[in-house]
């Protein structure tokens, strides 16, 4: 966001008011809160650097920022050039993490585990890769990442009259969402039919106000390079995720691979290495305290725009529902690998998966309530209403949108976990997810093109198949009998669950749910790919008439659902109109534009390397190092490293890559830039726009960055760059990688 007081930045530390700085009347104030907010002021004033601003500011704003005054040393059409390449033309989206091209032969690098499902996949007990590290000497021992595809953002279009005038002329406001997905579908449709490997995606900058269509070059072939040993790369597990000080190896090499006519394609051993039109320049001597830095990348959704009620839902209702789910789940799945290594390594992938969003929640709701951020919303919001009610023309227009809001979202509070619990059921269960996945398939086929869902039209249908292969994959009878008998039996114990004519019915008692449940799994007949290839032949009537368990479960779910549907579809019609003029209000009240929430588009952030005190009498240094590795070793546990790593460390072996001022190779660094999911992999670079780290955390009190942010405590995690080279050159021992990123070998 852009400031004309950057003092207002510290008035949150304080709970005075939430992330969006709002306008307050100070003489009410105790007076120390002045000489806190002056102190801090002078800091930045006297040290000589700017303090970063809030905001993941997407690719039409950066020309706007003064980057120069916060540290930076190249010219903004360095980063960004409509009209030629830039430093984010070497940035991609791989699996919902970014990357970035470091070599001009299609060389990414990105962070462990954003590629551990990959190299997860790829691993068996004899050759665990997980485990023991993988390295492809050359080109042609690299391996698939199963799975894997990498976006790289071609251009963007603001497309907001064409999709606001379809809205507008909605019937009524339940149609409305289904008339904006119905435009944002043809203008995607339009944008990639004349090249196959374009996808496209409208999206959503400001509800109900802002649309842009992206373009992306998609690169089907991306292979396996290197990747460090788990010990290294997942060093301190989960014991240390989302914490500082941190000491992990986060990253690994894939390369991207195109046909020999640069088109895009599937895996074939005639494809050749991608050529970018931009790769990031590495720098082996890093960066050191204070140090300016910024980050490119594809951050997820946050919610800062969002009204206090939103908040309040998450807080009472998805956060924690969510994390005892996932804790419980993660438990199960560790005791059912305990003495099966083949099942450990299938589970691997998705314990991870589970215990990142299960901590980053926990991690949230410690924010939420030291930060008071439901009520600092509410005063927030109060002052909106009073701005509103002091002025005639806003008290016409904008009057009744807060107690319309709260309307809304009491209907929402009343259906309570139900809105989380029936996704869930559809997505966190492998059985769940392949059934509904035939229904969907066999429902939309039968349309014309043109009126199917878009991961059912012949372009996408490829993926869609992949998806489901992959899914079969990893389904394990047990694993889901487990997960499925949690899910329905929580359908139980929740009372807002009994509106809901299949939940009600179930029996209350735990042994009868897991009877249930088991006459499910055990007696359907979708139980491999070959049953679903057979089944997706057959009619709607026919697979309702099979009598199937797991279909006729899921047909009765999706039956007694749609006129929850259309319920849903009316709320967020009417959302869709009411937070377009809650955003309006808010930039009346601010007088000053704001940045749009994160939305996994390409964004730009950012700061400083700099430490913090997250709680009282601490202070955090911003650099660790490799003797804080050997330290947490002897716990042993998620702190166990190679032998080689301890030998390499006695010997004081670090190579080109030592600090001189901390006598040590860096291997982790803190910094205040503003980051959210999908910011995992990011590159984090220095003044100059080289690339001297990979972003991969936030540190535990920063998780609630999607719902706020402050200089104070927001810090992001990186590995840094000199870790990452002696790594590679001194475990892995590919020194060709180096000598490919142009690092010299001293």
């Amino acid at each position: 966001m852009l400031y004309s007081n950057f003092s207002l930045k510290f008035i949150l530390l304080f709970k005075i008011k939430s992330e969006s700085k709002v306008k307050t009347n100070l003489r009410n104030r105790p007076l120390y809160f002045f000489y806190s907010i002056l102190l801090l002021t002078m800091v930045f004033v006297f040290s000589g650097s700017t303090p970063p601003e809030e905001g993941m500011y997407p690719l039409s704003e950066i020309s706007k920022l003064d980057l120069k005054k916060a540290g930076l040393k190249i010219d903004i059409n360095e980063i960004y050039n409509p009209k030629g390449s830039g430093l984010i033309d070497a940035l991609v989206n791989i699996g919902g993490c970014t990357g970035s091209f470091v070599s001009e032969e299609g060389l990414i690098i990105t962070n462990h585990h954003c590629v551990f499902d990959y190299v997860s996949r790829a691993s068996s007990v004899e050759n665990n890769y997980l485990e023991n590290g993988f390295l492809a000497e050359n080109k042609s021992q690299e391996i698939p990442a199963q799975g894997s595809t990498c976006k790289i953002t071609e251009s963007y279009d603001d497309v907001s009259d064409i999709i606001l005038q379809a809205a507008n002329k909605a019937a009524d406001v339940a149609e409305r969402t289904k008339a904006i997905q119905k435009k944002s579908k043809e203008l995607i449709e339009e944008a990639e039919k004349n090249d196959p490997a374009i996808k496209a995606e409208v999206s959503e900058m400001f509800i109900g106000k802002t649309y842009i269509l992206f373009k992306y070059r998609i690169i089907k072939d991306v292979r396996l390079v290197y990747a460090p040993p788990k010990s290294i790369g997942e060093f301190g597990g989960e014991g240390d995720n989302w914490v500082w000080p941190r000491h992990t190896g986060d990253f690994s090499f894939v390369r991207a691979y195109v046909a020999p006519d640069g088109s895009s394609a599937n895996y074939s051993k005639e494809n050749v290495p991608f050529k970018p039109k931009k790769f990031l320049k590495v720098n082996p001597n890093g960066v050191e305290e204070n140090d300016f830095v910024f980050i490119l990348g594809y951050p997820g959704r946050t919610f800062r725009h969002q009204p206090s009620q939103f908040i309040q839902y998450q807080e009472k209702f998805l956060l924690p529902y969510t994390a005892e789910l996932y804790t419980w789940i993660m438990n199960e799945f560790k005791k059912l690998g305990e003495n099966d290594p083949k099942m450990e390594l299938k589970l691997s992938s998705r314990i991870k998966s589970l215990a990142n969003t299960q901590k980053n929640y926990l991690g949230k709701i410690k924010g939420l309530r030291r930060l008071s951020l439901v009520e600092s919303k509410q005063n927030e919001e109060s002052e909106l209403k009073q701005l509103v009610l002091s002025n005639k023309n806003l008290t016409e227009k904008y009057s009744s949108v807060f107690e319309e809001i709260s309307s809304v979202y009491n209907e929402i509070f009343e259906l309570g976990r139900f809105q989380i619990l029936y996704p869930q059921l559809l997505n966190n269960n492998m059985i769940m997810r392949i059934g509904n996945s035939l229904i969907d398939y066999v429902e939309e086929m039968a349309k014309p093109e043109n009126d199917r869902k878009t991961q059912f039209t012949e372009k996408n249908l490829p993926a869609f198949e992949n998806r489901v292969n992959q899914t079969f994959s990893d389904l394990f009878p047990e694993v889901e009998q487990l997960t499925l008998t949690k899910i329905l039996s929580d359908a139980v114990k929740y009372p807002e669950m009994e509106i809901f004519p299949p939940f009600a019915k179930l029996p209350s008692e735990k042994g009868e749910i897991e009877k249930f449940v088991n006459n499910i799994i055990s007696k359907t007949e979708l139980k491999s790919i070959n049953d679903f290839n057979r089944l997706k032949t057959k009619s709607i009537d026919e697979l309702e008439k099979m009598n199937d368990p797991l279909l006729s479960f899921l047909f009765e779910l999706r039956n007694e659902f749609k006129p929850f549907t259309k319920k849903n579809d009316e709320r967020s019609g009417k959302l869709n109109i009411l937070l377009a003029k809650y955003l309006e209000v808010k930039k009346e009240w601010q007088e000053k534009t704001f940045v749009p929430d994160a939305n996994s588009t390409l964004r730009l952030t950012y700061g400083n390397v700099k430490g913090y005190s997250p709680v009282d009498a601490t202070y955090y240094k911003p650099i660790t190092t490799l003797a804080g590795v050997i330290e947490k070793s002897y716990m042993g546990g998620e702190y166990v490293i190679p032998s080689k790593l301890k030998e390499l460390y006695d010997k004081k072996d670090f190579g080109r890559f030592k600090n001189k001022k901390l006598n040590d190779v860096p291997v982790a660094i803190l910094y205040n830039t503003d980051t959210s999911g999908g910011n995992s992999g990011s590159p984090i670079m220095n003044a100059k726009g080289e690339i001297i780290g990979v972003n991969f955390d936030r540190a535990f009190d920063a998780t609630i960055n999607d719902f706020a942010w402050s200089e104070a405590y927001s810090r992001s995690i990186g590995v840094d760059i000199r870790y990452v080279l002696w790594v590679t050159q001194k475990i892995g021992g590919a020194d060709y990688l180096l000598k490919e990123m142009g690092v010299a070998l001293k």
